[in-house]
C-alpha cells in the first residue's frame, strides 16, 4: 500500500511538472510569435531608404513605356533597370525584385487604367514612373497632368510609405509642357526626379551616340539612366528622406479621377461575341455604353490582324482607333473628360484585316 501511495504521489508530481513545462513552452511560443509578428509589422512600416539601410529585400514597380522597358539596349542585362538593380545590390546589399506594368506605347491614360485594374499581391517600396514620350502625340499637357497625378495618388493609396521616382525621358531632347508637369508634381509631392534631358546634355556626347533610333536610348544611354537614378536614391538615402507625407491635389482636374469604374457590360451589343472582352469581326458590329460620368476611356486590345473602330458620343463621331499591331498588348484611349449629363458611347467596327478581329475590353469611367 505504501509503495502504491509513493508511486501515485510521484505520478501526480510528474503530471504537474509536465503541465507547468507545457504552459511555459506555450508562453514562449506565443512570445516568439509576437516578436515575429512585430518584426513583420515593423518591416512593412519601413520606407525604401530604411530598408536599404537595414539590407532588407525591396519590391519595385516600373510604370511606363518602351523606354521604361529598356527597349534599344543590346541585351536584357544592359537595360537601365537591370543595371540599377545590380549596382544597388552591390552598394547597399539589398535585393531588388522588379515588376513591370504597362509597356511599349504607354501613355499616362493607359498607365492610370492598368494601375487601377491591377490586382497586386505584394506591397511595393519604390516605383519608377517613366512616361511622357508617347503622351506628347496622344493627349494634351492638361490631360497628361491629370493622369500623371492620378497615378501618384493611386500609388500613395496602395502604400503611403512608397517612394516614387519620376523620370524625365531623354527623348524629350529639351524641356517642354510635359516635362514641366513632372517637375511641378515632383515638387508638390516631395519627389526627386531623374532628369535624363540634363544627363544626356551634360554627357558631352552627341545625342545620337546615346540613342538607338533618336527616341530609345542604346546601352550606353541606359547607363546614364541607371547612374542618374542611383544618384537620386543615394542623395535621398543620405538625407534619410521621409516618404509618408501629407498631400493635397495639385491640379484641379485630377479630382475627376477620384473614382475608377471599369464597365464591361454594354447596354447594347450588336454582333460582338463575349470572350474575356468583346470580339467583333465584321464591319458595322457595335457596342453601346450609357454613362453619366465625365471621363470616358476605351480599353481595348492591340494585336496582329486587328482592325479599326469608330467612336461616337450621342451619334457624334469622335475618332477612329486602329487596333492593328505587330504584337499583342492592352491599350487605353481617352475619348472625353468633360462630359456632363447622360450620354451614349457607341463603338462601331469600321475596318477588319482579312480573318482578323477587333477586341474591346471595356469602358473606363470615373
Amino acid at each position: 500500500m505504501f509503495l502504491v501511495m509513493v508511486v501515485s504521489f510521484i505520478f501526480v508530481i510528474v503530471v504537474i511538472r509536465n503541465k507547468a513545462n507545457a504552459k511555459e513552452e506555450t508562453v514562449l511560443i506565443d512570445q516568439q510569435k509576437g516578436i515575429k509578428k512585430t518584426e513583420v509589422g515593423r518591416t512593412s512600416d519601413l520606407n525604401f531608404y530604411r530598408k536599404l539601410y537595414e539590407k532588407k529585400d525591396i519590391n519595385a514597380l516600373i510604370v511606363g513605356d518602351s523606354i521604361a522597358q529598356g527597349t534599344g539596349s543590346s541585351n536584357v542585362h544592359e537595360r537601365w533597370i537591370n543595371v540599377l538593380v545590380k549596382d544597388v545590390q552591390k552598394k547597399y546589399k539589398s535585393t531588388i525584385k522588379t515588376d513591370p506594368i504597362t509597356g511599349g506605347g504607354t501613355t499616362g491614360v493607359r498607365a492610370w487604367v492598368e494601375l487601377n485594374n491591377a490586382k497586386f499581391t505584394k506591397q511595393y517600396d519604390v516605383v519608377f514612373i517613366c512616361l511622357g514620350q508617347n503622351d506628347q502625340f496622344n493627349i494634351k499637357p492638361k490631360q497628361f497632368s491629370m493622369f500623371y497625378e492620378g497615378i501618384i495618388i493611386k500609388l500613395k493609396k496602395l502604400n503611403p510609405n512608397i517612394e516614387i521616382i519620376p523620370i524625365i525621358e531623354s527623348s524629350f531632347r529639351q524641356y517642354n509642357d510635359y516635362s514641366n508637369v513632372i517637375e511641378n508634381l515632383a515638387e508638390h509631392y516631395n519627389l526627386q526626379y531623374a532628369d535624363m534631358v540634363q544627363a544626356f546634355n551634360n554627357s558631352g556626347k552627341p545625342y545620337d551616340s546615346l540613342s538607338k533610333d533618336l527616341v530609345h536610348p542604346n546601352s550606353k544611354g541606359y547607363v546614364y539612366y541607371a547612374k542618374t537614378i542611383e544618384k537620386v536614391i543615394n542623395d535621398n538615402y543620405l538625407s534619410n528622406k521621409k516618404t509618408d507625407i501629407d498631400y493635397s491635389v495639385f491640379y484641379n482636374n485630377t479630382n475627376k479621377l477620384t473614382d475608377f469604374v471599369f464597365d464591361n457590360s454594354p447596354d447594347l451589343n450588336n454582333g460582338f461575341t463575349i470572350e474575356d472582352g468583346f470580339i467583333g469581326n465584321k464591319v458595322s458590329e457595335n457596342l453601346t455604353f450609357n454613362t453619366t460620368n465625365s471621363v470616358a476611356i476605351i480599353h481595348f486590345l492591340r494585336k496582329p490582324k486587328g482592325g479599326k473602330f469608330k467612336v461616337f458620343i450621342d451619334d457624334n463621331f469622335i475618332k477612329e482607333i486602329n487596333t492593328n499591331s505587330t504584337f499583342q498588348v492592352s491599350y487605353s484611349d481617352l475619348i472625353a473628360y468633360k462630359l456632363r449629363g447622360n450620354h451614349k458611347i457607341r463603338i462601331e467596327i469600321s475596318y477588319i484585316i482579312n480573318k482578323g478581329s477587333v477586341k474591346v475590353l471595356g469602358l473606363v469611367t470615373n
